[in-house]
């Protein structure tokens, strides 16, 4: 299987997923190996300028944080009137600048909602790896750390833009039961390294990491591929069993109910022994990338092109017929 986009982040894609996925952090600069080229940054600060600037960009698409506390959105937020409705949470330019020059972080979410490019890279690495793909995008001033110490419920990999970026990466959960958020203690630095524009850090899922904002204005976007997990492997496993099924709704006595049971258990004696551990994952893992879709970016021809297409000469001939 070709992962070229993959290739253009860590180079080698089968030494990556061999001695890295899942199990250790690496930084990956390009001009090395494989990775010569190294992959290109889908947004710039001009854009992220733009998109601020431009008036509908508003939380939660876009959150402050300082020192591991999130800055409340009043202060960096405003509201907009429409047709007598008042709609709170507008991104405000100048505030946001001020915050930023008094050492908060800026955080984009889901980049990929409204921003094309960053929506074709998400898209060819989901194709790539078979994973729901998310991209977030932050900038931090110097020294200055918008996130304690914490774990992501996703493996991450991130691309330098702007300045530089001193990260700390230390060992991920002892168990299956964890959550994503901060930890007080993630014992001892697997990884500590400076990242400058162009190169490129994985984290393996769960893993706990911090990071603090280097020489000039760092930006950096963070693309986070998420797994399947029980909660989703159960929502498959009832639609595998059970879509299609004429269950009426409300059984009106106990006949009904005993013979709703009854039709139940006979789907799961059917459809169980067919089943397995390899197709329900699939599904799992399938069903969360459609749920990751965006509608209406890139494949949608839009509005231009139906303006183009009512305005083109029609054939007299047709109208005639």
């Amino acid at each position: 299987m070709h992962r070229d986009e993959l290739t253009r982040w860590v180079g080698d894609t089968d030494a990556f997923l061999d001695g890295h996925w899942r199990t250790a952090p690496a930084v990956f600069r390009p001009g090395t190996g494989t990775n010569a080229a190294g992959p290109a940054a889908p947004l710039s600060l001009e854009e992220i300028d733009a998109a601020v600037a431009g008036g509908l960009l508003r939380v939660p698409h876009l959150e402050l944080a300082r020192a591991g506390d999130p800055v409340h959105s009043s202060r960096y937020t405003r509201s907009r009137t429409v047709a007598g409705v008042t709609t709170p949470g507008y991104a405000d330019p100048h505030r946001i600048r001020e915050l930023l020059a008094e050492g908060a972080t800026l955080v984009l979410r889901n980049v990929e909602h409204w921003h094309p490019a960053t929506r074709a890279l998400t898209g060819r690495l989901e194709g790539e790896l078979g994973r729901r793909v998310e991209a977030f995008f932050f900038v931090t001033p110097p020294g200055a750390q918008g996130l304690d110490l914490h774990r992501d419920d996703a493996d991450v990999l991130l691309l330098q833009g702007t300045g530089s970026k001193r990260w700390t990466v230390r060992g991920g959960p002892a168990g299956p039961d964890w959550g994503p958020g901060e930890v007080a203690d993630a014992g001892p630095a697997l990884l500590s390294d400076t990242l400058r524009p162009g190169e490129v850090l994985y984290i393996p899922r769960g893993f706990a990491h911090e990071a603090v904002g280097g020489e000039g204005l760092s930006s950096h976007l963070s693309l986070t591929i998420r797994e399947a997990g029980t909660q989703q492997l159960f929502a498959s496993l009832q639609r595998l069993l059970l879509d299609g099924l004429p269950l009426p709704a409300r059984p009106l006595d106990d006949t009904a109910l005993h013979a709703a049971a009854e039709l139940l258990l006979e789907r799961f004696r059917t459809r169980l022994p067919e089943l397995t551990a390899e197709a329900l994952l699939d599904h799992a893992r399938r069903a969360q990338l459609a749920e990751g879709a965006v509608p209406g970016l890139g494949a949608d021809p839009g509005i231009a092109a139906l303006a183009a297409r009512l305005d083109a000469p029609r054939d007299p001939a047709a109208n005639a017929a």
